[in-house]
């Protein structure tokens, strides 16, 4: 199906609108899928944050011209399909690795974080990025610790004194 120069250049706006706003995409291969099992990987999609999109190869070229997502421009040749992930960088991959390991044929061929490429052998290391959520505990638990251990520092000192006292108090007592 041909499009219009107009629907062309409104589909190029689109998909760039999608690369600015995302913190990671991920291209690939999905040949082999079926319509059911686009249509669960959409529902999928839809549940866990992350915009799919297929488009054309040379419209996304276009699209990813000067955005953080330019390094995705080589990977598009054959079918793609585009995962989009706007606050949680590893929930493209996430979505991705779920569906292939229910069996689904789904080649990826590369994801780019932030604008840094990753090729297809990295969709683990990708999917194992914490979410927002747990970065943020991450970083708080490591804030606590020094501020625990002062608080512990801080405490033993009355303590420790108060039990040289009780101490010296017991020997003097013991001497008369």
């Amino acid at each position: 199906m041909t499009l219009a120069l107009e629907d062309k250049k409104q589909k190029v706006e689109e998909t760039r609108a999608s690369a600015e706003a995302a913190v990671s995409a991920l291209v690939a291969d999905f040949r082999g899928m079926t319509v059911a099992e686009l249509t669960d990987m959409r529902k999928q999609a839809r549940e866990s944050g992350v915009h799919l999109q297929v488009v054309r190869n040379t419209l996304a070229r276009l699209a990813f011209e000067g955005t953080v997502h330019e390094c995705l421009k080589q990977s598009l040749k054959g079918p793609s399909i585009i995962a989009y992930s706007n606050e949680d960088p590893g929930a493209g991959a996430r979505l991705v690795r779920e569906i292939k390991r229910s069996g689904v044929t789904l080649d990826v061929r590369a994801i780019s974080v932030s604008g840094t490429l990753q090729t297809g052998e990295d969709l683990d290391k990708v999917a194992a990025l914490p979410t927002r959520e747990e970065a943020l505990s991450r970083l708080m638990s490591v804030i606590r610790g020094p501020v625990a251990k002062l608080a512990q520092v801080l405490d033993a000192v009355p303590t420790k004194l108060v039990r040289t006292l009780a101490a010296v108090r017991q020997s003097m007592q013991s001497d008369e």
